[in-house]
Parts: structure tokens; C-alpha cells; sequence
């Protein structure tokens, strides 16, 4: 009687040799490696086909962005352009400083604008360039033209109107330009948008002939509609305000200046809270704090 033998046991040293020929023992061993020659081609199979040219699928491009959005040689060269242009300035002045600013918004805004000498550029969606052209009168001009400096200062929170700002003579003001049409909005000073952006509200203080007021502004579609608006009279030239803050969609908070004679105040301004709300479609200012000397 014999043992057999199993893969992985101990040989039975009682048991007699068998009288199988020594082929018919080594063919396991054969199939073994013929398996095994088989798993090796069966996984190379895929290699090859992924390195032959049309055997698989392509592999996918190592790109940032799609070919068809990446910048193209001329592309970049007009983006060069738009401030290449720029009048020779002398470093440190106020007009150096406001063209170096606008050289940054016009690489940042891209094709949408470009200035040319003294002339800006804006496209917009329907109609003709919008161009504004400054002018720096001669010395011997006698005051026949009057001096004013365009400079695109960026785009809206929504990026639907150019924002630029127009240094004069004597002040400044700020237009708001629809991106779609060209229409052009004076907005006296800088905008302070509404918490659900519905609404902007303007306040500029002037002593002198530039605007002095409060001023909200509605956006109703494309377009801005001026919803409220106080310009002191001539008699009212003491009275001004500043902004503060939104108590929520339909409040703002101001602060109200007023000049007062020195025997009032001694710093001869008096200062107060105020508040413009909205009650259904009107809007009211009125005094929210007793006067006070500023310290």
C-alpha cells in the first residue's frame, strides 16, 4: 500500500518507487510553467496595445486649459498693445500714478479695452466703441481747453458696466458705463452696493462746485435707475454726508456734517446720525441722533 504524495506534504520514505516513467512525472511541472508563460502574455497584452499607435484609446493631454482657450501668440501681443501706448509721463506725479494703475486694470480686463495715446477705448456688446479722449491743455492755452484725464479704474461687482474715473481741472467725478449699450452714468464717488445688490447708494462731499449729495440707484435689468437723490442747494453748502453702512436691504446708516458757527462748536462742525429708508417706493431721509461737537 502507498502513500501518495500531496503538494506541499512530507514523502513517504516506505513507500516504493513508482513505475510511471520520469516524462509522466515532470508534466505537472510543465503545465505550471506554460500557466505561467500564459499569465505573462495575457497581462502584456494590454501594454503593447496601449503602446502601439491606434491600439487603445489616446492618452488624455497634460494642458492647463483646452488648447482652444489657452492665449494665442497674437492674443498676447494685443494685450501688449493696449498699454504699450501709453503718453510719456514724469515719475512721481499724480497723472504718472493714474496711468501705472490703469496699465494693471487693462492687462487684467483683457481685450474688452485698450487705450491708445490719449484716447480709452471701451467695447461694448451693441454699437460702437465707447471713446473717451482726455486733454492736457498747452501753457499758453489760455484756459480754452479745459483739462480732464480719463482712466478705466475696473469693472462693476457684476462686471456688466465699466467703471472709470475722470480727474478735472478742479474735482473729479465717476462714470458707470453699461457694458451693453454705451449708457453712461455720473456717480459722483465711489458705490457702496446694497446686501442683496439690488441697490447702490452714493454720498460725495464737496465744498465746492462738484456734487454734494446723497444718491441711490436701482438696477432694473441692463440699466440703472435713479431712485433717490439729495443735491444740497447753494444755501446748503454746509450740509454734507458720509456713508456708513446698509442695516439691511432697505436702511442706510449716514453720518450728517454740518458746518455751525465757531461760537456753536468749537471745531465749527456739528455731526449727527441719519437714515434713508425705503418705504415701499419712496425713500426718506431724516435725522436718527441728536447733534453733536466734534471732538
Amino acid at each position: 500500500m502507498t502513500s501518495p504524495t500531496v503538494p506541499g506534504a512530507l514523502h513517504d520514505p516506505l513507500a516504493p518507487e513508482s513505475d510511471a516513467p520520469a516524462s509522466t512525472r515532470e508534466i505537472p511541472i510543465a503545465l505550471k510553467v506554460i500557466g505561467a508563460l500564459l499569465l505573462v502574455i495575457a497581462l502584456a497584452i494590454p501594454m503593447l496595445a496601449a503602446a502601439v499607435p491606434g491600439g487603445g484609446p489616446a492618452p488624455r493631454p497634460l494642458a492647463i486649459a483646452p488648447r482652444s482657450q489657452a492665449p494665442t501668440p497674437a492674443t498676447a501681443a494685443s494685450a501688449a498693445a493696449m498699454v504699450s501706448e501709453q503718453p510719456a509721463l514724469d515719475d512721481g506725479s499724480d497723472e504718472a500714478f493714474r496711468a501705472q494703475a490703469e496699465a494693471q486694470v487693462l492687462r487684467k480686463v483683457g481685450p474688452v479695452a485698450r487705450r491708445e495715446g490719449q484716447r480709452l477705448m471701451l467695447f461694448i456688446e451693441q454699437g460702437r466703441p465707447v471713446m473717451l479722449d482726455s486733454r492736457r491743455p498747452e501753457p499758453d492755452d489760455g484756459g480754452q481747453i479745459p483739462y480732464v484725464d480719463f482712466r478705466l479704474d475696473g469693472l462693476s461687482p457684476d462686471k456688466g458696466f465699466y467703471v472709470v474715473r475722470v480727474t478735472l481741472a478742479f474735482g473729479s467725478e465717476v462714470l458707470w458705463i453699461s457694458r451693453k449699450d454705451g449708457t453712461r452714468y455720473e456717480m459722483h464717488g465711489n458705490v457702496n452696493p446694497s446686501p442683496d445688490g439690488r441697490s447702490l447708494v452714493v454720498t460725495h462731499a464737496s465744498p465746492g462746485a462738484e456734487f454734494n449729495g446723497v444718491v441711490v440707484w436701482t438696477l432694473d435689468g441692463d440699466r440703472l435707475v435713479e431712485r433717490y437723490k439729495f443735491e444740497a442747494t447753494p444755501e446748503q453748502r454746509g450740509v454734507s454726508f458720509r456713508f456708513m453702512r446698509w442695516r439691511d436691504a432697505n436702511t442706510i446708516e449716514l453720518e450728517q456734517f454740518a458746518e455751525v458757527d465757531p461760537g456753536t462748536c468749537s471745531t465749527g462742525t456739528l455731526s449727527s446720525l441719519a437714515l434713508l429708508t425705503r418705504k415701499s417706493e419712496r425713500w426718506i431721509l431724516r435725522s436718527n441722533s441728536s447733534p453733536r461737537c466734534d471732538a
